[in-house]
């Protein structure tokens, strides 16, 4: 196994428009199998979305102050990591609170991290952020498997295209942020999961259908949610009796102590909602 560490080769440039400036990190196309991305931020505000195929990795890093550590562990199950220096620094760093890092006398810097990634197999997804903005468009790249935890954080994510591959499992804990989740059936997920204590929730149920069924499990209390739903699929709601009541529609009917869509039987894609507890402020829409 060879393992590449960027930190030290990162190309510079100046930025045209403003004092600061820009690392620019790249990591040329690489031959596996597998391909596990691991990312761990603090107060980073990140975007990542599909690059140039000749590229592995083309990052940006605004201002360039504190790099990220990058590794690539060169293997048939390749491994990319990339992580907030403090992180790294700091050993411990989460045995402490984000409010009790504030006090310190050297606390995480924010930082702007563009990621264009060009994965060329399935890649497993393994992502961790604490405030900022992340926004993770998975468009056109092959994701087999996701799982995310953002404290404090405002998230976005978006599947615009059907995925090239079937995803296995999504899972997400954010806590007292946000998240709006774009083009979940775009994702052709068997399941995905989402625990939202204190967070604000957008979720689109939407996109090109495929044939098989989707789990969908909403976990936790969120502060509140909003939820877009395709009628072209067909759709069963199981939960609190008061939640799943906001899914009464024309097109709906009830099954037992479940809300089901009249084509269910028929439909080719099913997707299966779950909530695990009440949502007391729930808006339902149709598309």
């Amino acid at each position: 196994m060879r393992i590449f560490s960027l930190a030290v080769t990162s190309m510079l440039a100046s930025l045209a428009t403003a004092p600061c400036l820009l690392a620019q990190i790249t990591v040329p196309a690489k031959q596996y199998q597998t391909l596990k991305v691991e990312l761990e931020s603090l107060r980073d505000d990140i975007t990542l979305y599909q690059g140039d195929p000749q590229q592995l990795l083309l990052m940006d890093v605004r201002p360039n102050r504190f790099r990220p550590r990058i590794d690539y562990y060169d293997q048939t199950n390749a491994t990319l990591r990339i992580r907030d220096l403090y992180a790294v620094d700091h050993p411990d760093f989460a045995s402490k609170t984000p409010a009790e890092r504030d006090k310190e006398g050297d606390p995480p810097l924010q930082e702007m991290w563009e990621i264009r990634l060009s994965p060329v197999q399935p890649t497993h997804f393994s992502l961790a952020c604490e405030r900022g903005k992340s926004s993770f468009d998975f468009s056109n790249i092959q994701v087999q498997r996701v799982e995310m935890r953002a404290d404090e954080t405002q998230v976005d994510v978006e599947f615009s295209s059907p995925n090239p591959v079937q995803l296995e499992r999504f899972a997400a804990r954010v806590i007292a942020g946000s998240l709006r989740f774009q083009g979940m059936i775009n994702a052709r997920a068997r399941e995905i999961t989402l625990d939202l204590p204190g967070s604000e929730c957008h979720l689109e149920i939407t996109g090109d259908a495929f044939e098989g069924e989707s789990k969908i499990t909403c976990l936790g209390e969120p502060s509140q949610m909003q939820i877009l739903v395709s009628r072209k699929v067909g759709l069963r709601v199981t939960g609190p009796a008061a939640t799943i009541a906001r899914f009464a529609a024309s097109h709906m009917s009830r099954s037992g102590e479940d809300w089901v869509s009249k084509n269910y039987a028929s439909s080719k894609c099913r997707i299966a909602l779950a909530f695990g507890s009440e949502v007391p402020k729930l808006d339902v829409e149709w598309e």
